[in-house]
């Protein structure tokens, strides 16, 4: 019997030969573009087959499932999520992470994060991560590192469609051609779901978005690319509030404190050139005109916001066989225009101007890279009280990196990164609950101190056909740290605090049809003081010190596709305690997913469970304020294809 399954076993594998395919990527998010062995920083790189094969809800399903970061709904908000990497925490580590979509940056002027849920994961050709690198070529906020997503430009005629548990629902269409003149791509998709949680009005957590997109490309020579865009999203999701630890424990899909509705409407367009000036010059540049509306209604009040985001940038390119130089700049105009029943209306504007220069020398198994940004960060407030106030801060960040090959396999790196992060726009205000009525009052405090930070990387990189390895050690000292304070909800800047980290990540290919992945993280990171909290070597809340996602891939014939993952993180401190003596911690993370497939000529059948072993999950602000999170077992079933 021993002897049959084994022979099966072996003929199984022998059919599904190439099912899944281990291959050095290039690094894109630079403009200096290098192989993943080469670059002197560590760096993620998945692609579209990547994606496809776990089988993702949305992206931050697969950031979670399958990279180093982590990402939770913003005290519930689905669709809103917060995203942390080394070690910056859930309430802000999203402000340390520039994302950025094709060229464009996605950060936000405010507090809200970045809207990841506004692009469609199955539009996405690849996502990269550089990780305590990127400062000078992408300046505010990517002192922990850069998010950048390019998606795919479709070709015939794609769909997706899919049902699951809480009635929820997907389809997706996208179709494309080109030639040698023209590339014409269109994408379009619709979510909808009846929610997991009860709402207080004796409804459920329902949720829906819509986005859609249409891309054009011309090339009226073989040097001139002209680029020409228009992306819409739609979102309208409710959500619950939180609950004590007794009624989590107990069922956190019942109600909470209030109930929460968000909706959002943007609309972008682009536009932009690509010229070979010869086969060393190049040129490109960039428009992004971008509008935005956010409603949000909660218990006892209500605010609308309408933003419009100009921004642009260019560069010039020069590339040999061992030289590599790009200067560049940027340009970037953000409003907002507030009204709400619990704050004065206003006008804040942001504004932030530019300029960078980056170099890389290739000489044997050497690389060295280096740059310098300069770049002017400008703030106006205006209210109906009469309060007109501005300031400026001119800020400068400088990388610099060092790769060796020490041979085709393998490469030592060491860099390092100076970068700063301005203030949004709400750290400005504090917000104060006066009696008798206790409701929210938000009134200007002044401006902040930039954040600026210095972090040390140094790694070990082995690839082959069959294993993909990396090793990192990093280290960074903060400068004024950004946050809020939990008792006086007033923001403001830690004295000191640094992280302290390593990286592991391995993917072997133990056939051409079964592989193991890991990806594991370890942080600590330390207010080491603080005055004005009163604390001094307290460990960052909202941060978990170790963290973990495992997948296991198996291809049993060339048609079908299992994968199994899990996701951990440890006990964290609850995102207040930044004394680290509340009753109550955050509670470890525990998910496990798996997803199968088949393919048959131009079709797919696949279906997914998420959170096999129904384990609570949640996200601890304060003692007996959780907001659950991926706290039951979900299906679902689709069909995909391809014409």
């Amino acid at each position: 019997m021993k002897k049959t399954i084994l022979t099966s076993l072996v003929c199984a594998s022998l059919m599904a030969q190439e099912a899944f395919v281990l291959q050095e990527q290039v690094v894109t998010a630079t403009h200096l573009i290098q192989d993943e062995l080469s670059y002197a920083a560590p760096v993620e790189i998945y692609t579209q087959d990547d994606i496809k094969n776990a089988k993702p809800k949305d992206i931050y399903d697969f950031l979670n499932q399958e990279t180093s970061l982590i990402s939770m709904p913003t005290f519930g908000n689905q669709f809103s999520q917060k995203i942390d990497i080394r070690g910056f925490g859930i309430e802000n580590g999203n402000q340390n992470i520039v994302v950025v979509l094709n060229g464009r940056r996605m950060n936000n002027i405010d507090t809200v994060p970045q809207l990841l849920s506004s692009i469609p994961v199955d539009s996405i050709e690849k996502i990269e991560i550089l990780k305590g690198a990127g400062v000078v070529e992408y300046g505010d906020g990517a002192t922990a590192g850069v998010i950048n997503i390019t998606t795919k430009d479709n070709t015939g005629l794609s769909f997706k469609t899919y049902a699951g548990s809480f009635k929820t629902g997907y389809a997706s269409l996208s179709a494309g051609y080109s030639d040698d003149l023209i590339s014409l791509s269109a994408f379009g998709d619709y979510f909808e779901t009846a929610g997991q949680r009860d709402l207080n009005a004796g409804q459920k957590d329902s949720a829906d978005s819509r986005n859609g997109s249409l891309d054009a490309k011309i090339y009226p020579s073989d040097e001139l690319e002209l680029r020409l865009g228009y992306s819409l999203s739609k979102i309208e999701t409710n959500y619950a509030g939180s609950l004590s630890l007794a009624k989590y424990n107990q069922d956190p899909s019942q109600a909470g404190t209030g109930d929460n509705l968000q909706f959002y409407d943007t609309n972008l367009f682009s536009s932009g050139l690509s010229y070979n000036i010869n086969k060393a010059f190049s040129f490109d540049i960039n428009i992004f005109i971008e509008d935005k509306t956010s409603e949000y209604s909660t218990t006892g009040y209500k605010s609308a916001a309408t933003y419009d985001y100009n921004s642009g940038d260019m560069s010039i390119k020069y590339l040999s066989d061992d030289i590599k130089l790009v200067f560049g700049s940027s340009i970037f105009n953000g409003s907002r225009h507030t009204v709400a029943d619990f704050a004065s209306t206003s006008d804040v504007s942001k504004d932030n101007i530019s300029g960078f220069l980056k170099a890389d020398y290739l000489i044997n198994n050497h690389n060295i890279t280096a740059g310098l940004r300069v770049e002017k960060v400008s703030y106006n407030y205006k209210d109906v009280t009469g309060v007109d106030l501005e300031q400026d801060d001119t800020l400068t960040a400088y990388e610099l990196g060092y790769n060796y090959k020490l041979n085709k396999n393998q490469a030592l790196f060491a860099s390092y990164a100076h970068a700063f992060q301005s203030p949004d726009i709400d750290r400005f205000f504090a917000i104060t609950y006066p009696a008798p009525t206790f409701s929210p009052v938000v009134s200007f405090n002044g401006f902040l101190n930039p954040m600026k930070s210095d972090t040390y990387n140094l790694g070990y990189n082995y690839f082959n056909k069959q294993n993909k390895f990396k090793a990192t050690a990093f280290y960074i000292n903060l400068q004024d740290e950004i946050h809020l304070d939990p008792v006086t909800f007033t923001n403001t800047n830690l004295d000191k605090s640094s992280k302290l980290g390593l990286e592991l990540y391995d993917k072997y290919l133990i056939l051409e049809n079964l592989y193991l992945s890991a990806n594991y993280t370890y942080v600590d990171a330390r207010v080491e003081e603080d005055k004005g909290l009163g604390v001094k070597d307290t460990v960052l809340p909202g941060v978990s010190k170790h963290n973990l996602s495992t997948n296991v891939g198996y291809a049993p014939t060339e048609e079908s596709k299992f994968i199994l993952s899990h996701t951990y993180r440890s006990q964290a401190y609850a995102l207040n305690d930044f004394s680290n003596n509340f009753l109550q911690k955050q509670d470890s993370y525990n998910a496990t997913d798996i997803s199968a497939s088949y393919a048959f000529e131009d079709l797919e059948v696949f279906a997914k469970i998420q959170n096999l072993f129904d384990q609570n999950n949640g996200l601890w602000i304060q003692d007996d304020a959780i907001y659950p999170i991926n706290f039951q077992r979900a299906f679902q079933i689709g069909l995909s294809g391809s014409f």
